[in-house]
């Protein structure tokens, strides 16, 4: 005969052996859920960071454009800087002469 003790043991084993937190089909299923909801994360990280790069590209592409029109008019001014001195410099000359 088995004791009220040992019967209370023997279905708490039984009931560890068909827990899914158990070793064996149950936990390679288990594993095989965690590992499929973590690639679905990445694949969701992945195509954000890719929208990420593509707007951060656009971006770089309009502020390279926006430089190379600053530089531009940067450089227009300069020219038109040093032909007021020089129209200023014949003007100077041909007054003092």
């Amino acid at each position: 005969m088995i004791t009220k003790e040992e019967a209370i043991a023997f279905e708490k084993q039984l009931e560890d052996i068909n827990s899914k937190e158990d070793r064996g089909p149950n936990d390679l299923e288990l594993r095989i859920e965690d590992l499929m909801r973590i690639s679905l994360s990445h694949q969701n990280l992945n195509a954000d960071l890719r929208k990420e790069i593509a707007f951060l590209k656009k971006r770089g592409e309009h502020f390279e454009y926006m430089y190379n029109q600053l530089k531009k008019e940067k450089e227009d001014l300069h020219d038109k800087g040093k032909r007021m001195l020089k129209s200023l410099e014949t003007k100077v000359m041909s007054s003092v002469c």
